[in-house]
């Protein structure tokens, strides 16, 4: 769904450069079927048929990458940020997992890059699931290898709890409620949020801790995040827009803040704040990216 105006601009630009590698064709052509008797038709019958040979090779090369390739080519995004923390800390921020039944190739990648990474704390900020898939043990299968010494914490986008719990009961979820850790010889604060209700208590439980952390499905709350001075928002939910345009980047956000933190990292005021792209794919009929690989995040927090 378009939010504002820079996402329609981006709908008209993708719309645009999705007829480009066709145009020479259309011209060609044209020139045959209004002009079939002039001298040089053999030329343009030339130029026509590389013109449709090679915006046919344009249209494969993108099918092929935003069909095959860029799904299954995950990769580990790395981040380092200053904070009230007296060691290092190791987080790993995982978004729009949209666990499938059928264990994709980016889901196996997905364990094997968690084995060697060995994060402190590891939080997910919702879409766990795919929206049809309540399948218990495919999602145990992705869920249950996910551990870290300080815990596994989630906030819910457009799951169901229940049968999260079931399938990686070690995965606390937090829904507009916080929590202070210790590490090292300090505390800091964690909160997950929702959409609804009041939020202000939920602030309020970690307000006392050096270091603060908020993470909600979408960046919506990242404004809110920062006036209650959250150190570090995560988020997902945009998916990075998933299918991008060179220069321009996310079409498409589905968040109310549209453009505004499509994917990436943005400072608001004093809050470091973070969309990752996700793992998974929205539940279209195919699997799509484009400009915009599956990612996870390794933040580390240093003194």
């Amino acid at each position: 769904m378009i939010q504002d105006k820079t996402e329609l601009i981006g709908f008209i630009l993708f719309a645009t450069a999705s007829v480009v590698p066709a145009l020479p064709s259309w011209h060609y052509l044209s020139r045959l079927l209004k002009e079939w008797r002039l001298p040089t038709r053999k030329s343009v019958c030339q130029k026509l048929l590389l013109s449709v040979l090679g915006g046919t090779a344009i249209y494969a090369v993108v099918i092929v990458d935003a069909l095959w390739v860029e799904p299954n080519s995950p990769y580990i995004e790395t981040h380092e940020m200053r904070g009230a923390v007296d060691r290092p800390l190791r987080i790993l921020h995982l978004s729009d997992l949209h666990i499938e039944r059928n264990f994709p190739a980016r889901e196996r990648w997905l364990l094997d890059a968690v084995k060697g990474m060995a994060p402190d704390l590891i939080l997910i900020s919702g879409d766990i699931h795919q929206m049809d898939n309540f399948d218990v043990e495919s999602l145990r299968r992705v869920l249950a290898p996910l551990q870290a010494p300080l815990g596994v914490y989630a906030c819910t986008g457009y799951d169901d709890e229940r049968v999260l719990k079931r399938a990686a009961p070690q995965i606390q979820f937090l829904s507009n409620q916080g929590i202070l850790l210790s590490w090292g010889g300090k505390t800091f604060g964690l909160c997950g949020l929702e959409g609804f209700g009041k939020r202000e208590q939920t602030y309020d439980a970690i307000a006392s801790a050096p270091f603060r952390i908020a993470m909600h499905h979408k960046p919506d709350l990242a404004e809110e995040a920062a006036a209650h001075n959250m150190n570090l928002y995560l988020c997902g939910h945009t998916h990075g827009g998933q299918v991008r345009i060179p220069f321009w980047g996310a079409i498409i956000t589905n968040a109310e803040t549209g453009k505004r933190f499509e994917d990436g990292f943005y400072q608001v005021e004093k809050t470091l704040v973070h969309t990752s792209r996700g793992l998974g794919v929205e539940p279209f009929w195919v699997d799509v990216r484009f400009l915009c690989r599956p990612e996870i995040t390794l933040i580390t927090v240093r003194p």
